[in-house]
């Protein structure tokens, strides 16, 4: 199957297979991803870094288990046994998980985009320097402690 023909057209069942397993490697919706703006660019640059057959492999791994379980504890355990913890997969589940969260494949930002829109950020309830300021007089206001 000649998925990169298809790549650009949201409807495209590989790129829906692969926002669904992103969302569960990172913890973020499908919405928060594609808020980025960046999901598309993202599943793209996958398809010209990676053999298209790995990445097949990746995907079709990954619609099966999305197919055998249910969200839940199972669904996390077989992701974690069968993706994350698998030789043949931890590497492009990582790379996967390190793009959406800073930006990079294999430590260089695929654009700059990419950097500004890194889930990091908002797990740091923070702003990427230089690029998405907080606002005018931002430092007056209290920063958030979910430790209290």
């Amino acid at each position: 199957m000649n998925i990169i023909n298809k790549i650009l057209n949201v409807d495209d069942y590989y790129f829906d297979v692969f926002m669904s397993i992103s969302e569960n490697l990172t913890g973020f919706t499908v919405n928060e991803l594609q808020s980025t703006g960046l999901a598309e660019t993202y599943y793209t640059y996958i398809l010209k870094s990676l053999d298209a057959a790995t990445f097949v492999e990746f995907l079709t791994v990954s619609k099966n288990i999305l197919e055998k379980y249910p969200p839940g504890e199972e669904l996390k355990k077989a992701i974690q046994s069968e993706i994350i913890k698998n030789p043949g997969m931890t590497d492009i589940s990582g790379k996967v998980i390190t793009m959406w969260y800073l930006g990079t494949w294999e430590g260089a930002y695929i654009n700059d985009l990419s950097y500004k829109e890194g889930l990091v950020w908002n797990l740091m309830y923070s702003h990427p320097p230089g690029a998405k300021q907080p606002g005018y007089k931002s430092w007056n206001i209290k920063p958030v402690n979910n430790h209290s």
